[in-house]
C-alpha cells in the first residue's frame, strides 16, 4: 500500500446485530473514501471467548449483503393495489412530508392511540429497537410488546427461580462438567459457537446426551440420543423425574433450597408411568441409561434447552418441567451444573438505565401497547388507522398469515415500512423508507446467550436517503415541529456516549478498549450462595406441573401430521436470502419420513396440498430420515418475496402460548393430500 491507501483504511468495532445466539464481535475494515463499497470485510475477534475467531456460515461475507444490487436506496410510494411490491420512487423529503401529513390527519380525527409502531428484533441493537420510542412516546401512539420466540419459557423459569437466567454458559467447558444434556437445541446449525464449546468439553472427557425430535448433527456426537415425538418433552421429563425420585435424588438440596418440595414429590409419585411409556414410543433402556448418567454425574451436569420445546400451547410449563430435573438433582450453584436457556436476564444488572435513556420514557406517559403475537387480530378492528413497522417482517414471521395479511390489506390502514429490501411485508406498505444496515449505525448489543454488552461503531453509508431507525423518527419529529425538544437533538453517537457514562467504570473501560464486556469468565458460578431472586430467595415449587391435558400428536387422524417449523441453517428468520439464494429451493418443500411417504402412496418430488384450519399451500414432497414418523417439517422464514404463498405460517396457529407472551408455532396439525 502507498501512504494514501494507508490513510484510507479505517478499523471499527463491530457486533453482529442479528437475532441470533452468537452476537459475534469483530473488527470491521473500511475504506471511507471508496465511492460505494466502503465496508471491505469483517475480521472475527480472536480474543472474545465466544466468538473465538470464526463466524457462522450465514454471514461470512456480509459485505455482499450490504452492497447487494437489490438493496433499497430510495424511498417508494405505492403504485398499485396492496399485495404486490408495486411502487414508484419518491424523494425522501416528499415521503416524510406525506407521512407527517398522514400522522397529523389521523391524530386529529381518531386520536394518537389509533397509531401503532410494530417492531421486533430484526436488528437486535438497543438503539435500533428502542430509540424510536422517543418519537412514539411523545406522539402518544401505541407500540407492540412481547415477542414470538422464547418468552413462554422465560416466564416458566421465572416462576421457579425469579429469573430465567441461572447459569454461566462458559461452565460448559469447566473441568467440573462431566455431562452435558442438549435438549431440543440444534447447536450444530443454530448456535455453532456453543457447539464449539460442547465439542471442547467432549475432548476434555465430558459425556453428551441429546434429546430431540430430529436426529441432528450434534446428535451424531452424543453418547446417548433420545429421539422424541414432538410435543412430548414434558412426558419424557416427568418420567425421568419419577425415576430419579424413586431411585436417587438430592433431598438435602430440596429441603434447604426449594419451597413446597414435598408437594412436588407427592405429585411426582402420582405420575402414570405406563401411560407415558405407551405414548413416548422410546425404548425404556435408553431412558434408564439417561437416568443412570444423571445419577452418576449428579452435581456435574449442565442442561442446554432450546427454544423450540416451548413453541407449544403449554410451552412455559414444558420448560419448567425440564428444569425440575436439575432441581431434583441439586444441580445449581456448583461448578459444572445448571440450566442454560436464555441468559439475557443477567444483563438486567445494567440495562434498565440504558433503556430509560435510549427511549427517554420518563419524558412522556407510559406508552400503551398490544401483544406482538396478537397484531393481526388487533389490526382487524376499526381502531387502528396507521401502522409503522421497523425491525420486523410480520407478513412472514407471524402465525396465521391469512389473518395478518388480510389486516395489512385494509384500505383504511396506512402502512409505513422501513426496510433494507423489498419483502413480504413491503407488499402491504403505502410508503417504504430505505434503511441503513447495522454496520452503518451506531449501536449497543446485549447478547442473550453470553451475557454482556458490545458496541457497533458506524461506518459511512454511501446512500444519502438511507436512514437508521432513530434517524427516521428524528427527522419526523422535526417535521412535527419538535426541533427544540432536546430528546431529538442528540445523534446516535451522543446517545451511546451518554449510555456508557451510566455503566460501571470497568464496563466502560472494556467497551472502549476492546468493543465488548462480558459478565462472566469460565469459572464464574452465578447463584453460588443458592439465593435466588424470588420472594424468599428459595426456588418455588408450588403449583401443578404435570397436568397438560391431551397431547395433540397422539390425536392425529389418518393423513395428518404434526408440523414443526425450524429455521434453516443458512437463514435467520426471513433474512439473508440475497446472499444465500442457492438454498431458497428448500422453502418449496415439505419433508416427511420415508415410511410416511410410502404409506400415503406419494413419491418424493411430487407436489402435494398441505392444509389445516388456518390455510393451505402447495409444496414439493421431500424425504428427511431424521424425522420420526407422524412428523412434517417446513422451514420457517422464507426470505423471498415470491408470488407463491410459500410460508409455513399460513399453517401455524395464532393462539399464543398459555402465558400470552409468545407464539405456539409447533402446535399445528396438517393434512397432506395428493394434488388432483
Amino acid at each position: 500500500m502507498n501512504s494514501h491507501e494507508d490513510l484510507s483504511i479505517k478499523k471499527r468495532f463491530g457486533t453482529c446485530s442479528k437475532d441470533c445466539y452468537g452476537s459475534c464481535v469483530f473488527q470491521g475494515v473500511w475504506n471511507d473514501f471508496a465511492p460505494e463499497r466502503k465496508f471491505l470485510y469483517a475480521k472475527p475477534s480472536t480474543t472474545h471467548p465466544f466468538t473465538n475467531g470464526f463466524f457462522c456460515s450465514k454471514l461470512n461475507h456480509r459485505e455482499d449483503l450490504i452492497y447487494h444490487s437489490k438493496r433499497l436506496k430510495k424511498s417508494f410510494i405505492r403504485d398499485g393495489p396492496k399485495g404486490e411490491n408495486n411502487f414508484k420512487p419518491i424523494t425522501l423529503e416528499n415521503a416524510l412530508d406525506k407521512i407527517n401529513k398522514k400522522v397529523c390527519d389521523i391524530q386529529n380525527k381518531y386520536g394518537s392511540t389509533s397509531i401503532i409502531a410494530a417492531f421486533s428484533a430484526g436488528n437486535y441493537g438497543l438503539l435500533s429497537r428502542y430509540a424510536p420510542l422517543r418519537f412514539f412516546g411523545k406522539l402518544g401512539a401505541k407500540i407492540t410488546y412481547g415477542g414470538i420466540c422464547n418468552e413462554g419459557g422465560c416466564a416458566g423459569l421465572t416462576k421457579l427461580f425469579g429469573t430465567y437466567s441461572t447459569t454461566n454458559p462458559f461452565q460448559l467447558i469447566n473441568p467440573s462438567t462431566k455431562l452435558i444434556v442438549v435438549w431440543g437445541s440444534d447447536l450444530s446449525n443454530r448456535n455453532i459457537h456453543a457447539y464449539y464449546l460442547v465439542k471442547k468439553a467432549i475432548e476434555n472427557g465430558a459425556k453428551l446426551v441429546v434429546i430431540d425430535s430430529r436426529f441432528t448433527q450434534i446428535a451424531q456426537k452424543s453418547d446417548l440420543f433420545i429421539h422424541t415425538y414432538p410435543g412430548t418433552d414434558h412426558l419424557l421429563a416427568q418420567l425421568i423425574i419419577k425415576y430419579l425420585v424413586s431411585y436417587n435424588y438430592d433431598k438435602e438440596f430440596l429441603i434447604q433450597n426449594v419451597d413446597n418440595y414435598n408437594l412436588l414429590i407427592e405429585e411426582v409419585l402420582n405420575i402414570d408411568e405406563s401411560r407415558i411409556l405407551s405414548q413416548l414410543g422410546n425404548k425404556i433402556q435408553s431412558i434408564n441409561n439417561f437416568v443412570k448418567l444423571l445419577v452418576e454425574n449428579r452435581h456435574h451436569t449442565i442442561f442446554n434447552v432450546g427454544y423450540g420445546v416451548q413453541k407449544d400451547y403449554s410451552g412455559g410449563r414444558i420448560v419448567q418441567t425440564i428444569a425440575l430435573i436439575p432441581i431434583i438433582l441439586g444441580n445449581f450453584g456448583k461448578p459444572g451444573t445448571g440450566l442454560i436457556y436464555s441468559q439475557s436476564d443477567f444483563n438486567n444488572r445494567f440495562i434498565p438505565p440504558l433503556l430509560e435513556y435510549i427511549a427517554q420514557s420518563s419524558k412522556h406517559s407510559a406508552i400503551p401497547g398490544i401483544n406482538l403475537i396478537n397484531l393481526g387480530h388487533a389490526l382487524m378492528s376499526e381502531e387502528y388507522k396507521l401502522l409503522f413497522i421497523y425491525n420486523f417482517n410480520p407478513a412472514s414471521s407471524l402465525p396465521n398469515q391469512n389473518q395478518i395479511r388480510q389486516s395489512l390489506s385494509k384500505e383504511d390502514l396506512f402502512v409505513v415500512v422501513q426496510e433494507l429490501f423489498f419483502n413480504e411485508t413491503t407488499k402491504y406498505a403505502d410508503i417504504v423508507i430505505p434503511s441503513k444496515f447495522d454496520l452503518e449505525s451506531h449501536d449497543l448489543i446485549t447478547p442473550y446467550y453470553i451475557p454482556g454488552l458490545s458496541i457497533n461503531e458506524a461506518g459511512p453509508c454511501p446512500y444519502p436517503d438511507c436512514l437508521s431507525n432513530y434517524e427516521l423518527y428524528q427527522r419526523l419529529a422535526r417535521k412535527f415541529g419538535w426541533l427544540n425538544d432536546s430528546i431529538f437533538q442528540e445523534d446516535e453517537m451522543s446517545i451511546i456516549q451518554n449510555c456508557l457514562k451510566l455503566l460501571p467504570s470497568n464496563i466502560q473501560k472494556n467497551i472502549r478498549a476492546q468493543g465488548y464486556h462480558l459478565l462472566f469468565n469460565q469459572n464464574d458460578i452465578p447463584f453460588k450462595d443458592l439465593s435466588f431472586p424470588t420472594s424468599n430467595g428459595r426456588i418455588q415449587a408450588s403449583g401443578s406441573y404435570f397436568q397438560f391435558g391431551k397431547n395433540k400428536f397422539f390425536e392425529r387422524k389418518e393423513k395428518e401430521f404434526f408440523l414443526i417449523s425450524p429455521s434453516h441453517k443458512y437463514f435467520i428468520h426471513s433474512q439473508l436470502g440475497q446472499i444465500n439464494h442457492q438454498y431458497l429451493e428448500v422453502f418449496k418443500k415439505i419433508f416427511l419420513n420415508k415410511i410416511d411417504i410410502e404409506n400415503l402412496g406419494l413419491e418424493i418430488g411430487e407436489e402435494v396440498l398441505v392444509s389445516n384450519e388456518y390455510g393451505k399451500c402447495k409444496y414439493i414432497l421431500g424425504e428427511l430420515m431424521s424425522l420420526k414418523t407422524g412428523m412434517a417439517l417446513i422451514y420457517s422464514g422464507s426470505p423471498s418475496a415470491s408470488k407463491r404463498n410459500l410460508n409455513v405460517n399460513f399453517l401455524t396457529p395464532d393462539i399464543p402460548e398459555e402465558s400470552g407472551l409468545s407464539g405456539a408455532y409447533n402446535s399445528a396439525i396438517v393434512t397432506i393430500n395428493k394434488l388432483k
